[in-house]
């Protein structure tokens, strides 16, 4: 016997809710009880995400901006000189110069004269990352303390309702369009992220709060990049920040190095904000899954 499951789009972007409310869901869960719960009722989210994909769509307004694409990352261009802000950046983190140098595997990038040494020359970086004395820590995918757990709750809360809030239209057997696809785009960028971290204390914007949320940043891009496993993904949040200054603090700290270094293509990095301000680092997402059709075989 020969079974063919038809795969339409909308079935894709329903498939896609049931299961970012799965990952909601499972992260509120890990909220402590003594912290006060959220108003929201999920009996009645539940049912009104029932009814939506029982197939009467999903927001009928404005989409919400986009947190992908070039407008959500595009980088604050007032340094012109590069070379002399690649020389500020790397002379001020001298102590991350090991990290970089293994992250720096092509010797052409454009870093390659302020790493001190050939890029490709890292047997004695390689130690040295693995050093409890580094900068750099192996950080837990999810808070322990349960006020963080609260904040994340309320962050996956607001980009759950975000989603929702796309006026898509496929699901009612209507041509697909741009909020279709930004249905999908933010929906599997979503589905992606599967480390999660707060920084809510001391960030007044002293050095030890910028180097805090520093080191928590590229932690986290040394973990997705030793991983090696695609399609995966942390969000950082910082409730402290207002969101023109983390999007600066992302294109001088992130964006900027990761294209000197010659990683940028394997790392999506924006700067966004869902209720509480946030970065997101995304390590080689997938490709966009195009209609098609799927064949199963089997016999009787």
């Amino acid at each position: 016997m020969r079974v063919v499951w038809i795969q339409p789009r909308w079935l894709l972007i329903s498939t896609l809710v049931m299961g970012i409310s799965c990952r909601v869901l499972t992260t509120t869960a890990f909220r402590d009880m003594s912290v006060p719960p959220r108003p929201r009722s999920w009996s009645r989210l539940a049912a009104d995400q029932t009814i939506r994909i029982a197939g009467q769509g999903f927001g009928d307004g404005q989409a919400p901006a986009k947190t992908y694409g070039q407008e959500a990352s595009l980088p604050i261009r007032d340094m012109t000189d590069t070379h002399e802000a690649m020389s500020a950046f790397f002379a001020s983190r001298e102590e991350w110069l090991p990290l970089f140098r293994t992250m720096a595997t092509d010797a052409t990038c454009e870093a390659r004269t302020f790493l001190g040494k050939q890029p490709l020359e890292t047997e004695s970086d390689e130690a040295t990352v693995s050093s409890a004395s580094t900068p750099w820590r192996t950080l837990p995918a999810i808070p322990d303390d349960p006020q963080d757990k609260s904040y994340l709750a309320e962050f996956l809360d607001a980009m759950h309702q975000s989603l929702l809030a796309i006026p898509t239209t496929e699901s009612r057997g209507e041509e697909e369009d741009e909020n279709d696809v930004q249905f999908l785009e933010e929906g599997r960028r979503m589905l992606a992220i599967n480390r999660f971290h707060v920084l809510r204390e001391d960030l007044d914007g002293s050095v030890e709060s910028y180097d805090a949320l520093f080191s928590t940043c590229w932690s986290e891009v040394r973990h997705l990049s030793a991983s090696e496993e695609e399609h995966t993904g942390s969000i950082i949040l910082v409730p402290g920040y207002q969101l023109p200054e983390l999007r600066r603090f992302t294109d001088m700290n992130l964006l900027r190095p990761l294209e000197w270094l010659g990683v940028s293509a394997d790392f999506e990095v924006v700067s966004m904000q869902r209720g509480s301000p946030a970065i997101r680092l995304l390590y080689k997402l997938n490709d966009m899954p195009e209609d098609h059709d799927t064949e199963e075989q089997g016999e009787d």
